[in-house]
């Protein structure tokens, strides 16, 4: 593996150094002796934060992680809050914002009917026309507009008692969800959701997370597999009738691509795959990767890099596309448009914000429809007095030009869990530590050390 392995396995070696240096701490107090367990790492080495993408809001105080996920269609947005407090701590909302020409108003906060602490609602959004496919701890909601009314229209469930996870995407009347090494697919007759089929891959084994990413246009199914300790795979699905079949598998040609298929976008016959830690240019500079279906073959049509690719750049990590654009975020605070012309892609535009400084995550969240792109960021260390921003950038022929601008005054009471979030380095925001964090979901009573470090 191109990445050296203490780099790429993070938070598995936190894991194993805290358990060195719990034998002897345990055995030095048993001779009256301190020796402090927890590693001091050292600030000077630290360039950002592990934090959820974030758009902050105008209704009220402390949105806790608002913007954790986002999803743009036409002219209105939703932003998620998973750590909310409305019904119960961390139980989460979501925002809606419609525009009217240039001008973007919040038109409703969604809530759950059944909201409860730790619900998480919001953690993963995904919009569809009139149709908001929502994530919380383990459940799955679909709001629905009629004029500016959202209501609830259904709670999800499996067939099978499976348990939801991390990754949705909706389109029409199809919904993808992330269960444990499967995707679900729901569909909609008339009001009524229901389970279609069940994705799974043969050759998933335990070290995979199948379902990492998922993107659905019409009939076909994009279905993202991190692998742990390699390069990871990306799976076509497609539907005939009810019948859903793998129609192929994507590795990246290049030799040492890390985390191949940590995000996906389709849109059509077109794939866009991130590989945040792709070697290829530079140390962990990211790639994105496109791929073109003809009949039912798929074939790599570009590799798609930054032109100032930067070590540590984790270009890729987020990924959104619609038609003949690309929209590709990075870990250093840009988003970058790509378009193709043929055949041929390009790097058209670099976005950032000229106020944004070195304690911001400009480009944590991306969502890209048309000639609009939707970008988050957040203010890294939390601080009372600290602000969030989410900016709407529009096309007009082959420029670019910030459109509308969201931000809130942050008040006193931070969480202990946001603080946390301040406090970890960026360049651990890999797909490590979210699957830290999906298994201090799965398994709420274990790893208790390792929670207490992370301030969980």
């Amino acid at each position: 593996m191109g990445r050296n392995l203490k780099k790429k396995i993070l938070g598995m070696f936190m894991c194993m150094l805290l358990m060195v240096t719990a034998v002897p701490a345990v055995e030095s107090l048993a001779n009256n002796a301190i020796i402090s367990t927890v590693p001091n790492l050292p600030l000077t080495s630290m360039t950002g934060r592990i934090e959820k993408q974030k758009h902050l809001h105008s209704n009220g105080p402390d949105p806790d992680v608002y913007g954790c996920s986002v999803s743009l269609d036409g002219d209105t947005a939703l932003k998620g809050a998973p750590y909310d407090d409305d019904n119960g701590d961390l139980s989460g909302s979501v925002y809606v914002y419609t525009r009217t020409g240039t001008t973007w108003t919040q038109q409703a906060k969604l809530l759950p009917s059944d909201g409860a602490a730790n619900g998480l609602f919001g953690d993963s959004v995904s919009l569809s026309g009139d149709t908001a496919l929502i994530l919380g701890y383990g459940s799955v909601y679909v709001f629905t507009r009629t004029g500016a009314i959202w209501t609830q229209q259904q709670k999800l469930i499996t067939s099978d008692g499976g348990v939801f996870d991390g990754s949705i995407s909706l389109d029409g009347d199809t919904a993808l969800v992330q269960g444990y090494q499967c995707v679900y697919v729901f569909t909609r007759t008339g009001t009524t959701w229901a389970q279609q089929a069940k994705l799974t891959a043969s050759e998933i084994g335990y070290s995979d997370w199948f379902g990492y990413s998922v993107s659905l246009d019409g009939d076909t199914a994009l279905v993202g597999s991190w692998f742990v300790f390699g390069m990871g795979y990306v799976y076509v699905f497609t539907r005939n009738g009810t019948i859903w079949t793998q129609q192929a598998k994507f590795t990246g040609s290049y030799v040492d691509v890390d985390a191949f298929g940590s995000s996906v976008s389709l849109s059509g016959d077109t794939a866009l795959i991130g590989a945040e830690w792709d070697n290829e240019k530079a140390e962990d500079a990211g790639a994105a990767y496109v791929y073109t279906r003809t009949g039912t073959t798929w074939t790599e049509q570009a590799i798609l890099t930054a032109l100032d690719n930067r070590p540590w750049g984790y270009f890729g990590r987020l990924v959104s596309l619609d038609g003949d654009t690309a929209l590709i975020g990075d870990s250093y605070g840009h988003a970058y448009v790509f378009t193709r012309n043929g055949t041929t892609w390009i790097q058209q535009a670099k976005l950032t914000t000229s106020d944004i400084g070195s304690s911001n995550s400009f480009g944590w969240s991306i969502s890209l429809d048309g000639d609009t792109a939707l970008i988050g960021t957040v203010w890294s260390k939390h601080i009372i007095g600290g602000h969030g921003f989410a900016y709407v950038f529009t096309r007009t022929g082959t420029t670019w030009k910030q459109q509308g601008k969201f931000t809130l005054y942050r008040a006193n009471n931070v969480s202990n869990r946001v603080q946390r979030e301040a406090m970890l380095p960026v360049s651990i925001n890999t797909p490590v530590y979210q699957l830290i964090e999906k298994l201090f979901q799965r398994f709420p009573n274990a790893f208790p050390i390792l929670r207490q470090l992370l301030g969980y």
